[in-house]
Parts: C-alpha cells; sequence; structure tokens
C-alpha cells in the first residue's frame, strides 16, 4: 500500500494498521498542516477514518492524504462557526420557550445538542486563541471564550439542580447573545482575513 501526500511517498511492504498509518500521516503532516480527509482508492472518505481503514485496509492500494493550511483550517473553522450560529440561534429560542414551560423529551434532546454545540464553540474559541492565523479581531474571541465558558459552567449547575428557569434564563439572557455576537465577530474575521465559497 502507498501513502501520498503533496510529493512525498511511503511505501507500506506489508498490510499496515489504522494506527500506523495514523501514525505516518501525522509524520507526514507536520505542523503545518492540518489534515482533512483522505482519498482511498478514488474514494473521499470524510469521517470515521479509522473504522473505514480497519474494514478496507487488506484492498487499499493507495491513500492520497488531503490537508489543509493553518490559514485554510481557519478560515473552514470560521465559515462552519457562521453556518452553526445561524442554525442555532432560532432553536435557542425554542429551547428557553420549552424550559420556561414543561420540558419534554424533545425539549432535553434539544438541550443536549446545544451542550454539544457549546462544546465545539469552545474548542473553536481555544483554537483561534492559539492560532498563528488569528485575525486581527483576535482579542475578542478570547474574551467570548471565557463569557461562555462561565455560562456553560453556569448551565452545569442550573442542570444539576434541575433548574428549568434558571436554564432558560441562562439561554435567553446570556447564550442568545454570546451567540449574536460570535455571529457578528466571526463575520468580520471571514471580511477580513478569510473567505466566504463561491455559492454560484
Amino acid at each position: 500500500m502507498e501513502l501520498v501526500f503533496q510529493e512525498q511517498q511511503i511505501e507500506f511492504s506489508e498490510i499496515p494498521s489504522s494506527d500506523e498509518v495514523f501514525t505516518k500521516i501525522n509524520d507526514l503532516l507536520d505542523r503545518n498542516y492540518y489534515f482533512s480527509h483522505f482519498i482511498a482508492d478514488g474514494t473521499e472518505i470524510y469521517e470515521d477514518h479509522e473504522a473505514y481503514l480497519n474494514v478496507n485496509l487488506d484492498r487499499i492500494e493507495k491513500i492520497e492524504i488531503i490537508a489543509k493550511t493553518e490559514k485554510e483550517f481557519m478560515n473552514d473553522i470560521f465559515l462552519s462557526a457562521e453556518d452553526y450560529l445561524k442554525r442555532a440561534k432560532p432553536e435557542l429560542a425554542a429551547l428557553t420557550d420549552g424550559f420556561y414551560s414543561n420540558p419534554t423529551a424533545e425539549t432535553h434532546t434539544s438541550f443536549s445538542q446545544l451542550m454539544d454545540g457549546l462544546q465545539w464553540l469552545d474548542e473553536m474559541l481555544t483554537l483561534i486563541a492559539v492560532s498563528s492565523e488569528r485575525p486581527p479581531n483576535g482579542e475578542v474571541y478570547e474574551e467570548l471564550m471565557q463569557t461562555l465558558q462561565t455560562q456553560i459552567a453556569q448551565l452545569g449547575v442550573a442542570v444539576e439542580n434541575s433548574d428549568n428557569i434558571l436554564i432558560a434564563d441562562i439561554i435567553q439572557y446570556e447564550l442568545i447573545p454570546i451567540f449574536k455576537k460570535l455571529e457578528t465577530i466571526i463575520g468580520e474575521s471571514i471580511d477580513m482575513v478569510g473567505t466566504r465559497h463561491d455559492l454560484s
């Protein structure tokens, strides 16, 4: 099997394990690139990479690694975050209403999805804070990260105490304004240093 990244190639004389493949991928990428996905014998694999390799390694002849520079990676993060925030804002209003009234199983499912989204946003803000491709308005991200982390902790306390009113208050009076501000700041960052994909 052959592993290819740009002009570099690694040839495995025997069928490697998925761990060996990922070790070699990391060796090839170094710190200047972020792994995006790979192409295995012409098939693009964007997720569940390890599972795909575990099932197909004995049949794969060539894996082409697709990676992004830090600038490209950060741009994709900004675009994903902007999209998430636009989609999440209407859901937050419905979630607030659900906790102010009588939360249903659907309300709790939506809340669980919100918590996953908050974790992703926190990780994104952390990446922006340490990136060498940090936008000129980068200090605002650090402030928002600290504010978001405080509100996540407050939500944890409200959940532990089964305080539905406090959960709704935090969403309405803290998270919705954070989401709006983040959407504005991310839009400004994209306009300053990023690019939007051409939709035409």
